[in-house]
Protein backbone atom coordinates (compact mmCIF):
# COMPACT_ATOMS: atom_id res chain seq x y z
CA UNK A 1 0.00 0.00 0.00
CA UNK A 2 1.30 3.45 -0.87
CA UNK A 3 2.01 5.73 2.11
CA UNK A 4 -0.69 8.28 1.20
CA UNK A 5 -3.24 5.50 0.73
CA UNK A 6 -2.39 4.20 4.20
CA UNK A 7 -2.73 7.70 5.69
CA UNK A 8 -6.09 8.14 3.98
CA UNK A 9 -7.39 4.79 5.20
CA UNK A 10 -6.14 5.52 8.74
CA UNK A 11 -7.91 8.89 8.80
CA UNK A 12 -11.15 7.32 7.54
CA UNK A 13 -10.97 4.53 10.13
CA UNK A 14 -10.45 7.06 12.93
CA UNK A 15 -13.67 8.87 11.89
CA UNK A 16 -16.21 6.08 11.40
CA UNK A 17 -19.81 6.95 10.61
CA UNK A 18 -19.03 10.59 9.74
CA UNK A 19 -19.23 12.08 6.25
CA UNK A 20 -15.82 13.56 5.46
CA UNK A 21 -15.70 16.24 2.78
CA UNK A 22 -13.11 16.11 0.03
CA UNK A 23 -11.51 19.30 1.37
CA UNK A 24 -11.18 17.78 4.84
CA UNK A 25 -9.57 14.64 3.45
CA UNK A 26 -7.18 16.61 1.24
CA UNK A 27 -6.14 18.74 4.22
CA UNK A 28 -5.64 15.69 6.45
CA UNK A 29 -3.62 13.58 4.01
CA UNK A 30 -1.85 16.26 1.95
CA UNK A 31 -1.46 19.16 4.44
CA UNK A 32 0.04 22.26 2.90
CA UNK A 33 0.30 20.61 -0.53
CA UNK A 34 -1.84 21.53 -3.53
CA UNK A 35 -3.09 18.35 -5.18
CA UNK A 36 -6.03 17.66 -7.48
CA UNK A 37 -9.13 15.70 -6.57
CA UNK A 38 -7.83 13.00 -8.92
CA UNK A 39 -5.18 12.13 -6.30
CA UNK A 40 -7.90 11.67 -3.68
CA UNK A 41 -10.05 9.61 -6.06
CA UNK A 42 -7.10 7.33 -6.91
CA UNK A 43 -6.20 6.88 -3.23
CA UNK A 44 -9.83 6.02 -2.39
CA UNK A 45 -9.76 3.44 -5.17
CA UNK A 46 -6.48 1.98 -3.88
CA UNK A 47 -7.75 1.91 -0.29
CA UNK A 48 -10.88 0.00 -1.31
CA UNK A 49 -8.81 -2.47 -3.30
CA UNK A 50 -6.38 -3.02 -0.44
CA UNK A 51 -9.12 -3.99 2.04
CA UNK A 52 -11.26 -5.94 -0.44
CA UNK A 53 -14.02 -3.34 -0.52
CA UNK A 54 -14.78 -3.33 -4.25
CA UNK A 55 -18.51 -3.35 -3.35
CA UNK A 56 -17.99 -0.04 -1.47
CA UNK A 57 -19.66 -1.37 1.66
CA UNK A 58 -16.97 0.04 3.98
CA UNK A 59 -15.78 3.18 2.18
CA UNK A 60 -18.97 4.69 0.81
CA UNK A 61 -19.30 7.58 -1.62
CA UNK A 62 -21.84 10.16 -0.45
CA UNK A 63 -22.86 12.10 -3.59
CA UNK A 64 -21.94 15.81 -3.52
CA UNK A 65 -20.72 15.53 0.08
CA UNK A 66 -17.65 13.30 0.32
CA UNK A 67 -16.88 9.88 1.75
CA UNK A 68 -17.99 7.88 4.77
CA UNK A 69 -16.20 4.97 6.47
CA UNK A 70 -18.71 2.40 7.70
CA UNK A 71 -16.92 0.41 10.41
CA UNK A 72 -17.41 -3.35 10.00
CA UNK A 73 -19.62 -5.04 12.57
CA UNK A 74 -17.78 -7.26 15.08
CA UNK A 75 -18.01 -10.94 14.28
CA UNK A 76 -21.04 -12.47 15.90
CA UNK A 77 -21.20 -15.87 17.48
CA UNK A 78 -22.10 -18.62 15.03
CA UNK A 79 -25.78 -18.61 14.29
CA UNK A 80 -28.30 -18.58 11.43
CA UNK A 81 -27.28 -16.55 8.42
CA UNK A 82 -29.38 -13.44 7.93
CA UNK A 83 -31.80 -14.03 5.09
CA UNK A 84 -32.12 -10.36 4.16
CA UNK A 85 -29.09 -8.06 4.43
CA UNK A 86 -30.89 -5.14 2.78
CA UNK A 87 -32.77 -2.59 4.90
CA UNK A 88 -36.53 -3.11 4.68
CA UNK A 89 -38.96 -0.21 4.61
CA UNK A 90 -42.73 -0.34 5.17
CA UNK A 91 -44.66 2.45 3.42
CA UNK A 92 -47.99 2.81 5.24
CA UNK A 93 -51.21 4.26 3.79
CA UNK A 94 -51.24 8.03 4.15
CA UNK A 95 -53.53 9.68 6.69
CA UNK A 96 -56.23 11.42 4.63
CA UNK A 97 -59.57 13.02 5.52
CA UNK A 98 -61.94 9.98 5.50
CA UNK A 99 -64.65 12.12 3.89
CA UNK A 100 -62.48 12.86 0.84
CA UNK A 101 -62.93 9.67 -1.20
CA UNK A 102 -60.97 11.00 -4.18
CA UNK A 103 -57.94 11.87 -2.04
CA UNK A 104 -58.17 8.49 -0.31
CA UNK A 105 -58.08 6.64 -3.65
CA UNK A 106 -55.32 8.83 -5.10
CA UNK A 107 -53.01 8.53 -2.11
CA UNK A 108 -53.64 4.79 -1.68
CA UNK A 109 -52.58 4.51 -5.31
CA UNK A 110 -49.63 6.81 -4.72
CA UNK A 111 -48.43 4.65 -1.81
CA UNK A 112 -48.65 1.53 -3.97
CA UNK A 113 -46.61 3.24 -6.70
CA UNK A 114 -44.05 4.42 -4.10
CA UNK A 115 -43.72 0.79 -2.90
CA UNK A 116 -43.35 -0.37 -6.49
CA UNK A 117 -40.80 2.35 -7.29
CA UNK A 118 -38.70 1.59 -4.21
CA UNK A 119 -38.50 -2.04 -5.33
CA UNK A 120 -36.40 -0.93 -8.31
CA UNK A 121 -33.56 -0.10 -5.92
CA UNK A 122 -31.88 -3.48 -5.53
CA UNK A 123 -30.25 -2.48 -2.24
CA UNK A 124 -33.62 -1.87 -0.51
CA UNK A 125 -36.27 -4.42 0.43
CA UNK A 126 -39.86 -3.18 0.63
CA UNK A 127 -42.71 -4.64 2.66
CA UNK A 128 -45.38 -5.58 0.13
CA UNK A 129 -48.49 -3.43 -0.22
CA UNK A 130 -50.89 -6.00 1.24
CA UNK A 131 -48.84 -6.36 4.43
CA UNK A 132 -48.18 -2.62 4.72
CA UNK A 133 -51.90 -1.81 4.47
CA UNK A 134 -52.81 -4.61 6.88
CA UNK A 135 -50.20 -3.30 9.32
CA UNK A 136 -51.72 0.17 9.18
CA UNK A 137 -55.14 -1.32 9.92
CA UNK A 138 -54.00 -2.73 13.24
CA UNK A 139 -55.54 -0.77 16.08
CA UNK A 140 -54.63 -0.47 19.72
CA UNK A 141 -50.94 -1.26 19.23
CA UNK A 142 -47.62 0.38 18.49
CA UNK A 143 -47.18 0.53 14.71
CA UNK A 144 -43.40 0.73 14.99
CA UNK A 145 -43.29 -2.32 17.24
CA UNK A 146 -45.54 -4.28 14.89
CA UNK A 147 -43.46 -3.20 11.89
CA UNK A 148 -40.29 -4.35 13.63
CA UNK A 149 -41.85 -7.76 14.26
CA UNK A 150 -42.52 -8.05 10.53
CA UNK A 151 -38.87 -7.29 9.81
CA UNK A 152 -39.29 -3.66 8.72
CA UNK A 153 -36.27 -1.56 9.70
CA UNK A 154 -37.99 1.70 8.68
CA UNK A 155 -41.56 2.99 8.47
CA UNK A 156 -42.69 5.74 6.09
CA UNK A 157 -45.91 7.57 6.99
CA UNK A 158 -47.72 10.45 5.31
CA UNK A 159 -50.23 13.04 6.49
CA UNK A 160 -52.31 14.79 3.82
CA UNK A 161 -54.28 18.04 3.93
CA UNK A 162 -56.32 19.57 1.11
CA UNK A 163 -55.81 23.26 0.45
CA UNK A 164 -58.04 24.42 -2.37
CA UNK A 165 -56.70 22.97 -5.62
CA UNK A 166 -53.55 21.68 -3.90
CA UNK A 167 -52.53 18.85 -1.64
CA UNK A 168 -50.06 19.29 1.21
CA UNK A 169 -48.42 16.01 2.23
CA UNK A 170 -46.00 15.65 5.12
CA UNK A 171 -43.95 12.45 4.75
CA UNK A 172 -41.83 11.08 7.60
CA UNK A 173 -39.38 8.15 7.53
CA UNK A 174 -38.65 6.64 10.96
CA UNK A 175 -36.25 3.95 12.16
CA UNK A 176 -38.39 1.31 13.87
CA UNK A 177 -35.89 0.17 16.50
CA UNK A 178 -34.95 3.60 17.85
CA UNK A 179 -37.83 5.82 16.76
CA UNK A 180 -35.26 8.15 15.19
CA UNK A 181 -36.56 10.30 12.35
CA UNK A 182 -34.39 9.59 9.30
CA UNK A 183 -36.06 12.01 6.92
CA UNK A 184 -39.11 14.22 6.81
CA UNK A 185 -40.49 16.77 4.37
CA UNK A 186 -43.71 18.60 3.58
CA UNK A 187 -44.56 18.74 -0.12
CA UNK A 188 -47.30 20.95 -1.56
CA UNK A 189 -48.40 20.32 -5.14
CA UNK A 190 -51.41 20.67 -7.47
CA UNK A 191 -53.69 17.64 -7.53
CA UNK A 192 -52.77 16.87 -11.13
CA UNK A 193 -49.11 16.38 -10.12
CA UNK A 194 -49.73 13.28 -7.98
CA UNK A 195 -47.43 11.27 -10.28
CA UNK A 196 -44.46 13.58 -9.80
CA UNK A 197 -45.12 13.47 -6.06
CA UNK A 198 -44.99 9.68 -5.76
CA UNK A 199 -41.79 9.50 -7.80
CA UNK A 200 -40.16 12.20 -5.69
CA UNK A 201 -41.11 10.51 -2.41
CA UNK A 202 -39.70 7.16 -3.56
CA UNK A 203 -36.45 8.82 -4.61
CA UNK A 204 -36.05 10.71 -1.35
CA UNK A 205 -36.78 7.68 0.82
CA UNK A 206 -34.21 5.68 -1.12
CA UNK A 207 -31.65 8.47 -0.89
CA UNK A 208 -32.22 8.72 2.86
CA UNK A 209 -31.64 4.96 3.26
CA UNK A 210 -28.79 4.41 0.81
CA UNK A 211 -26.60 7.46 0.34
CA UNK A 212 -24.84 6.26 -2.80
CA UNK A 213 -27.92 5.48 -4.89
CA UNK A 214 -28.08 7.84 -7.84
CA UNK A 215 -31.38 9.27 -9.02
CA UNK A 216 -30.48 7.93 -12.48
CA UNK A 217 -31.43 4.44 -11.29
CA UNK A 218 -34.96 5.63 -10.68
CA UNK A 219 -35.15 7.45 -14.01
CA UNK A 220 -33.87 4.40 -15.86
CA UNK A 221 -36.16 1.89 -14.18
CA UNK A 222 -39.46 3.63 -13.58
CA UNK A 223 -42.36 3.07 -15.96
CA UNK A 224 -44.08 6.12 -17.40
CA UNK A 225 -47.05 7.12 -15.21
CA UNK A 226 -50.59 7.42 -16.45
CA UNK A 227 -51.15 10.84 -17.96
CA UNK A 228 -54.69 11.40 -16.78
CA UNK A 229 -55.86 11.57 -13.17
CA UNK A 230 -59.41 10.46 -14.00
CA UNK A 231 -58.04 7.45 -15.88
CA UNK A 232 -55.76 6.72 -12.95
CA UNK A 233 -58.70 6.71 -10.52
CA UNK A 234 -60.57 4.21 -12.71
CA UNK A 235 -57.44 2.05 -12.84
CA UNK A 236 -57.01 2.14 -9.05
CA UNK A 237 -60.65 1.26 -8.46
CA UNK A 238 -60.35 -1.62 -10.95
CA UNK A 239 -57.36 -3.06 -9.11
CA UNK A 240 -59.18 -2.75 -5.80
CA UNK A 241 -62.16 -4.65 -7.19
CA UNK A 242 -59.95 -7.32 -8.76
CA UNK A 243 -58.33 -7.96 -5.37
CA UNK A 244 -61.67 -8.30 -3.59
CA UNK A 245 -64.20 -11.13 -3.41
CA UNK A 246 -67.89 -11.07 -4.20
CA UNK A 247 -70.47 -11.47 -6.90
CA UNK A 248 -69.56 -9.58 -10.08
CA UNK A 249 -66.45 -7.84 -8.70
CA UNK A 250 -64.22 -9.08 -11.52
CA UNK A 251 -66.65 -7.88 -14.18
CA UNK A 252 -66.84 -4.49 -12.45
CA UNK A 253 -63.05 -4.35 -12.36
CA UNK A 254 -62.96 -5.04 -16.10
CA UNK A 255 -65.37 -2.18 -16.76
CA UNK A 256 -63.14 0.19 -14.77
CA UNK A 257 -60.04 -0.85 -16.72
CA UNK A 258 -61.90 -0.17 -19.97
CA UNK A 259 -62.84 3.31 -18.76
CA UNK A 260 -59.22 3.95 -17.78
CA UNK A 261 -58.07 2.95 -21.27
CA UNK A 262 -60.74 5.15 -22.90
CA UNK A 263 -59.34 8.17 -21.08
CA UNK A 264 -55.67 7.18 -21.37
CA UNK A 265 -55.05 4.71 -24.23
CA UNK A 266 -51.30 4.74 -23.57
CA UNK A 267 -51.60 3.36 -20.03
CA UNK A 268 -49.80 0.02 -20.35
CA UNK A 269 -50.75 -1.15 -16.86
CA UNK A 270 -54.47 -0.68 -17.52
CA UNK A 271 -54.16 -2.86 -20.66
CA UNK A 272 -52.25 -5.51 -18.66
CA UNK A 273 -54.79 -5.61 -15.84
CA UNK A 274 -57.63 -5.80 -18.36
CA UNK A 275 -55.92 -8.93 -19.73
CA UNK A 276 -55.67 -10.36 -16.21
CA UNK A 277 -59.34 -9.59 -15.51
CA UNK A 278 -60.34 -11.47 -18.69
CA UNK A 279 -58.31 -14.51 -17.62
CA UNK A 280 -59.84 -14.50 -14.13
CA UNK A 281 -63.39 -14.11 -15.47
CA UNK A 282 -62.71 -16.91 -17.97
CA UNK A 283 -61.63 -19.30 -15.21
CA UNK A 284 -57.81 -19.20 -15.36
CA UNK A 285 -56.65 -22.49 -16.94
CA UNK A 286 -60.26 -23.28 -17.80
CA UNK A 287 -60.72 -20.12 -19.87
CA UNK A 288 -61.64 -20.66 -23.53
CA UNK A 289 -58.68 -20.55 -25.90
CA UNK A 290 -60.01 -17.41 -27.59
CA UNK A 291 -60.08 -15.61 -24.23
CA UNK A 292 -56.51 -16.66 -23.43
CA UNK A 293 -55.34 -15.62 -26.90
CA UNK A 294 -56.93 -12.20 -26.52
CA UNK A 295 -55.45 -11.79 -23.01
CA UNK A 296 -52.00 -12.67 -24.35
CA UNK A 297 -52.34 -10.09 -27.12
CA UNK A 298 -53.50 -7.42 -24.65
CA UNK A 299 -50.56 -8.14 -22.38
CA UNK A 300 -48.15 -7.94 -25.33
CA UNK A 301 -49.65 -4.55 -26.21
CA UNK A 302 -49.20 -3.46 -22.59
CA UNK A 303 -45.49 -4.32 -22.80
CA UNK A 304 -45.18 -2.42 -26.07
CA UNK A 305 -46.58 0.64 -24.27
CA UNK A 306 -44.61 0.13 -21.02
CA UNK A 307 -41.59 -2.10 -21.76
CA UNK A 308 -39.92 -1.41 -18.40
CA UNK A 309 -43.01 -2.03 -16.24
CA UNK A 310 -42.45 -5.28 -14.34
CA UNK A 311 -46.15 -5.88 -13.72
CA UNK A 312 -46.86 -5.98 -17.45
CA UNK A 313 -44.26 -8.73 -17.90
CA UNK A 314 -45.66 -10.64 -14.92
CA UNK A 315 -49.21 -10.55 -16.28
CA UNK A 316 -48.05 -11.66 -19.74
CA UNK A 317 -46.19 -14.55 -18.08
CA UNK A 318 -49.39 -15.57 -16.26
CA UNK A 319 -51.45 -15.54 -19.45
CA UNK A 320 -48.81 -17.71 -21.14
CA UNK A 321 -48.80 -20.09 -18.16
CA UNK A 322 -52.58 -20.52 -18.39
CA UNK A 323 -52.36 -21.17 -22.15
CA UNK A 324 -50.40 -24.36 -21.53
CA UNK A 325 -46.96 -25.97 -21.47
CA UNK A 326 -46.17 -25.05 -25.08
CA UNK A 327 -45.80 -21.45 -23.91
CA UNK A 328 -43.83 -22.19 -20.72
CA UNK A 329 -40.45 -21.17 -22.16
CA UNK A 330 -41.85 -17.77 -23.14
CA UNK A 331 -43.52 -17.44 -19.73
CA UNK A 332 -40.18 -18.21 -18.06
CA UNK A 333 -38.54 -15.31 -19.90
CA UNK A 334 -41.21 -12.82 -18.88
CA UNK A 335 -41.22 -13.93 -15.23
CA UNK A 336 -37.43 -13.50 -15.27
CA UNK A 337 -37.76 -10.05 -16.87
CA UNK A 338 -40.33 -8.99 -14.26
CA UNK A 339 -37.98 -10.03 -11.44
CA UNK A 340 -35.03 -8.32 -13.11
CA UNK A 341 -37.01 -5.07 -13.30
CA UNK A 342 -38.51 -5.35 -9.82
CA UNK A 343 -36.69 -7.95 -7.67
CA UNK A 344 -38.63 -7.19 -4.48
CA UNK A 345 -42.18 -7.45 -5.83
CA UNK A 346 -43.66 -10.12 -3.56
CA UNK A 347 -46.45 -11.17 -5.94
CA UNK A 348 -43.97 -11.68 -8.79
CA UNK A 349 -41.72 -13.74 -6.52
CA UNK A 350 -44.67 -15.89 -5.39
CA UNK A 351 -46.05 -16.48 -8.87
CA UNK A 352 -42.59 -17.22 -10.27
CA UNK A 353 -42.10 -19.71 -7.44
CA UNK A 354 -45.39 -21.41 -8.30
CA UNK A 355 -44.35 -21.53 -11.95
CA UNK A 356 -40.97 -23.10 -11.10
CA UNK A 357 -42.80 -25.72 -9.03
CA UNK A 358 -45.16 -26.79 -11.81
CA UNK A 359 -42.14 -27.03 -14.12
CA UNK A 360 -40.69 -29.59 -11.74
CA UNK A 361 -38.32 -27.63 -9.52
CA UNK A 362 -40.18 -27.54 -6.23
CA UNK A 363 -37.19 -26.47 -4.11
CA UNK A 364 -36.38 -23.49 -6.34
CA UNK A 365 -40.05 -22.55 -6.28
CA UNK A 366 -40.11 -22.77 -2.49
CA UNK A 367 -37.08 -20.48 -2.18
CA UNK A 368 -38.89 -17.80 -4.18
CA UNK A 369 -42.16 -18.27 -2.29
CA UNK A 370 -40.39 -18.08 1.07
CA UNK A 371 -38.82 -14.78 0.02
CA UNK A 372 -42.24 -13.51 -1.11
CA UNK A 373 -43.76 -14.43 2.26
CA UNK A 374 -40.90 -12.70 4.05
CA UNK A 375 -41.64 -9.51 2.10
CA UNK A 376 -45.40 -9.93 2.44
CA UNK A 377 -46.04 -11.77 5.72
CA UNK A 378 -49.68 -10.61 5.86
CA UNK A 379 -50.23 -11.82 2.33
CA UNK A 380 -53.41 -12.57 0.33
CA UNK A 381 -54.83 -16.06 0.75
CA UNK A 382 -53.77 -17.24 -2.72
CA UNK A 383 -50.17 -17.41 -1.41
CA UNK A 384 -51.22 -20.44 0.66
CA UNK A 385 -52.26 -22.32 -2.46
CA UNK A 386 -49.10 -21.48 -4.42
CA UNK A 387 -46.93 -22.36 -1.41
CA UNK A 388 -48.80 -25.64 -1.00
CA UNK A 389 -48.25 -26.50 -4.66
CA UNK A 390 -44.51 -25.93 -4.34
CA UNK A 391 -44.34 -28.03 -1.15
CA UNK A 392 -46.33 -30.79 -2.86
CA UNK A 393 -43.97 -30.71 -5.84
CA UNK A 394 -41.02 -30.97 -3.45
CA UNK A 395 -42.53 -34.05 -1.78
CA UNK A 396 -43.12 -32.29 1.57
CA UNK A 397 -46.67 -33.57 1.97
CA UNK A 398 -47.49 -32.67 5.57
CA UNK A 399 -46.20 -29.11 5.11
CA UNK A 400 -48.19 -28.86 1.89
CA UNK A 401 -51.32 -30.01 3.70
CA UNK A 402 -50.76 -27.38 6.38
CA UNK A 403 -50.49 -24.67 3.72
CA UNK A 404 -53.59 -25.78 1.79
CA UNK A 405 -55.50 -26.00 5.09
CA UNK A 406 -54.99 -22.24 5.59
CA UNK A 407 -57.24 -21.46 2.61
CA UNK A 408 -60.43 -20.04 4.17
CA UNK A 409 -62.70 -21.18 1.33
CA UNK A 410 -61.67 -24.30 -0.58
CA UNK A 411 -62.82 -25.36 -4.02
CA UNK A 412 -63.20 -29.01 -5.01
CA UNK A 413 -59.78 -28.81 -6.70
CA UNK A 414 -58.22 -27.56 -3.47
CA UNK A 415 -59.85 -30.33 -1.42
CA UNK A 416 -58.32 -32.68 -3.97
CA UNK A 417 -54.86 -31.24 -3.22
CA UNK A 418 -55.41 -31.86 0.48
CA UNK A 419 -56.57 -35.41 -0.24
CA UNK A 420 -53.39 -36.06 -2.25
CA UNK A 421 -51.15 -34.70 0.54
CA UNK A 422 -52.78 -36.82 3.26
CA UNK A 423 -52.89 -39.94 1.07
CA UNK A 424 -49.21 -39.69 0.11
CA UNK A 425 -48.33 -38.98 3.76
CA UNK A 426 -50.11 -42.23 4.73
CA UNK A 427 -53.19 -40.80 6.48
CA UNK A 428 -56.07 -42.56 4.73
CA UNK A 429 -58.71 -41.21 7.12
CA UNK A 430 -57.92 -37.56 6.50
CA UNK A 431 -57.59 -38.22 2.78
CA UNK A 432 -61.06 -39.78 2.66
CA UNK A 433 -62.54 -36.85 4.60
CA UNK A 434 -61.08 -34.42 2.05
CA UNK A 435 -62.48 -36.50 -0.81
CA UNK A 436 -65.97 -36.24 0.74
CA UNK A 437 -65.63 -32.45 1.05
CA UNK A 438 -64.50 -32.15 -2.56
CA UNK A 439 -67.28 -34.27 -3.97
CA UNK A 440 -69.89 -32.35 -1.98
CA UNK A 441 -68.86 -29.34 -4.11
CA UNK A 442 -68.16 -31.07 -7.47
CA UNK A 443 -69.64 -34.60 -7.54
CA UNK A 444 -68.52 -35.28 -11.12
CA UNK A 445 -64.95 -33.97 -10.90
CA UNK A 446 -62.58 -36.69 -12.11
CA UNK A 447 -58.91 -37.44 -11.59
CA UNK A 448 -58.24 -36.74 -15.28
CA UNK A 449 -59.77 -33.25 -14.97
CA UNK A 450 -57.74 -32.48 -11.84
CA UNK A 451 -54.48 -33.54 -13.49
CA UNK A 452 -55.26 -31.46 -16.57
CA UNK A 453 -55.96 -28.42 -14.37
CA UNK A 454 -52.59 -28.66 -12.60
CA UNK A 455 -50.61 -27.73 -15.77
CA UNK A 456 -47.74 -29.85 -14.43
CA UNK A 457 -45.04 -30.17 -17.08
CA UNK A 458 -43.32 -33.41 -16.05
CA UNK A 459 -44.96 -36.80 -16.51
CA UNK A 460 -43.64 -38.04 -13.15
CA UNK A 461 -45.29 -35.10 -11.35
CA UNK A 462 -48.62 -35.81 -13.02
CA UNK A 463 -48.25 -39.48 -12.10
CA UNK A 464 -47.68 -38.54 -8.43
CA UNK A 465 -50.95 -36.55 -8.47
CA UNK A 466 -52.75 -39.51 -10.01
CA UNK A 467 -51.31 -41.92 -7.45
CA UNK A 468 -52.30 -39.68 -4.54
CA UNK A 469 -55.87 -39.29 -5.80
CA UNK A 470 -56.22 -43.02 -6.41
CA UNK A 471 -54.88 -43.78 -2.92
CA UNK A 472 -57.43 -41.31 -1.52
CA UNK A 473 -60.20 -43.05 -3.48
CA UNK A 474 -61.22 -39.97 -5.46
CA UNK A 475 -62.82 -41.55 -8.54
CA UNK A 476 -64.27 -44.40 -6.49
CA UNK A 477 -66.08 -41.82 -4.37
CA UNK A 478 -67.14 -39.87 -7.41
CA UNK A 479 -68.80 -42.85 -9.10
CA UNK A 480 -70.02 -45.22 -6.37
CA UNK A 481 -71.37 -48.52 -7.56
CA UNK A 482 -75.11 -49.09 -7.53
CA UNK A 483 -76.35 -49.79 -4.01
CA UNK A 484 -73.32 -48.19 -2.35
CA UNK A 485 -74.76 -46.15 0.52
CA UNK A 486 -71.75 -43.87 0.64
Amino acid sequence: MRPKTLELLTFLARNPGRVLSKDELLQAVWPGVIVSEDSLTQSIRDARKSIGDEAQALIRTVPRRGYLFQAPEPEAAPGPVAARPEPMVAVLPFHVDPADATARALFDGAVEEIINALSYFKTIAVLARHSAFALAGQSGGDIREAAERLGADYVAEGYVETAGADYSARVVLTETASGRRVWGQTLTFPKAEIFAFQTMVAQRIATALVANIESAVMRRGLPAPAGNVEAYLYFLRGKELLRSYGEGVNQDARAHFLKAIERDPGNGLAHAYLALADVIIGGYTGAPRAVLDQARDRALHAIALSPDEARCHRILALTLLYRGSEDYDAAEKHFARALDLNPYDADTLAQTGFFRAIRGDGEAGLALLDKAIQLNPMHPTWYYFDHGEALLAAGRYLEAAASFSCLPRKSAWQWARLAICHALAGDAGKAAACVREGHALEPDLTIAQIIEDTRLQRAEDRERIRRGLELAGWDASAFPESGDAS
